[in-house]
């Protein structure tokens, strides 16, 4: 019942009731009629009131509820653009590289009957990932996983269209707590500064620990690594430093560097196993051999105890230095370079030295360079299984010189041409059929298509 009905019923109350009973006058009772109106209009105007404000009420759960349903959207909106940015960010931190190599290579010893021509290619593929702002990590993966040579990628055609065998090349994780300092931990680059001789393969991934530092013209290296891990054998190792200084004279670029490293544990190790014969019966037990040599001594003295255990005759600690300079020759880009390096722990034959130069660059489309390469590895003069494999073999105890002459038809294209031509046995003969033979000639062309990406 509402209030107008209240009223209503109030007022034939008081009608119903006999006049003589009610002492109030006409005037009394016109008063109360005009005062009951007043009540009656304002309860419709409060009801008319109520009403809209129900209305408001309403419109307002609605504006309500459509703003939730707008705010869940918009927060979902938010998560997806947040997650988006997120996955921008990550993948703004990752750069790629690569490159493919298809090389033709004629390799002629004077020592064999045959020479030797195939085709091989090298595949490599890696990532940077930059983890914060100090820490960066590196993985490259590379061809020639197969083959068991730390001094190669390189994987021969033709072998029954097997497939070809893929490694890990790289993997490691750089610090720079401040600017100019680099601590490296892992399957990492050369940590040291070299030039373009054969003193140290290029396709060598060292593995242990590195602390680089360069401060203005002045550059530091500390380093040490691994070279074999096991319980039978010595754990062989190489620990070094290299401290250098870079500057400019006129409108030259000098660099000058020297470096002293000592590759530790491996005198007296086995590097190959002697067959036995009638005058040599002995057997050399497999398990001595040591594995941080591949394929023999590769030209570094060795010596036969009676047991038919190839070991190594010397220990190695080096001392190596390095200058070069970079200028123009005409409107060339011309680079000259030399190397030295002693060993201290060799009685003689202890001594390499390199020099050359690369005349222009092969790197914007259709630029040329040629470069030219002399060097003299004495026997005992470098650990033998870092040295340059191509360059006579990967043998020490080798001189003679090396060409390349390189074009670039298009972006991200070389094509290259490089000629050895060393001897090798320069101061101990090789006994071939009972006689002892030196300075014997080794030549290897090789004609390489590179693409970068």
């Amino acid at each position: 019942m509402n209030s107008r009905t209240l009223i209503g019923v109030a007022l034939m109350a008081m009608l119903a009731a006999p006049v003589a009973a009610t002492a109030a006058s006409d005037a009394e009772f016109a008063e109360l009629r005009r005062a009951l109106e007043q009540v009656t209009q304002r309860l419709d105007a409060l009801e008319q009131k109520n009403v809209a404000l129900e209305s408001r009420n309403q419109e307002l759960e609605a504006k309500s509820k459509s703003l939730e349903e707008s705010n869940d959207k918009q927060t979902d909106q938010i998560a997806q653009v947040s997650s988006k940015a997120k996955a921008t960010d990550w993948a703004s931190r990752i750069s790629w590289k690569g490159d493919l190599r298809y090389r033709h290579e004629n390799v002629d010893p004077f020592e064999t009957v045959n020479d030797q021509t195939r085709h091989r290619i090298r595949a490599r593929f890696g990532l940077n990932a930059k983890v914060n702002d100090t820490l960066t990590t590196t993985l490259q993966l590379a061809t020639g996983g197969g083959n068991n040579d730390p001094r190669s990628t390189n994987q021969t055609l033709g072998s029954g269209l097997d497939r070809k065998q893929v490694s890990l090349d790289l993997a490691y994780l750089d610090w720079a707590p401040v600017q100019g300092l680099n601590v490296q931990l892992g399957k990492m680059p050369y940590p040291f500064q070299r030039v373009t001789t054969a003193f140290w393969d290029p396709d060598i991934t060292p593995e242990g620990g590195a602390f680089k530092l360069a401060r203005g013209p002045f550059f530091a290296s500390a380093f040490g690594y691994w070279l074999s891990e096991s319980s039978l054998q010595s754990d062989s190792n190489v620990v070094g430093a290299q401290l250098g200084l870079k500057g400019d004279l006129g409108s030259m670029k000098w660099t000058a560097a020297a470096m002293y490293y000592d590759v530790g544990a491996v005198q007296n190790e086995v590097t190959s196993i002697i067959a036995p014969s009638a005058m040599a019966p002995a057997v050399c037990a497999a398990g001595l051999l040591n594995n941080a040599f591949f394929g023999g001594a590769q030209g570094n003295t060795t010596v036969n105890l009676g047991d038919n255990c190839s070991r190594l005759l010397n220990d190695y600690n080096i001392y190596e230095v390095l200058g070069q300079a970079e200028f123009k020759l005409g409107s060339l880009p011309l680079v000259v370079f030399a190397n030295y390096a002693q060993n201290t722990e060799a009685e003689d034959l202890d001594t390499a030295y390199a020099a050359g130069f690369t005349l222009g660059r092969a790197s914007n489309p259709q630029t040329w360079e040629l470069s030219y390469l002399y060097q003299k590895t004495e026997k005992d003069a470098l650990f033998a299984q870092f040295v340059d494999s191509d360059f006579g073999g990967g043998l020490t105890d080798v001189d003679g010189s090396v060409v390349r002459l390189g074009y670039a038809p298009a972006r991200n294209w070389v094509l290259n041409t490089t000629y050895f031509m060393n001897e090798r046995f320069v101061d101990r003969p090789l006994t071939v059929g009972g006689v002892p033979l030196t300075g014997l000639e080794y030549d290897r062309l090789q004609v390489d298509f590179i693409v970068k990406y």
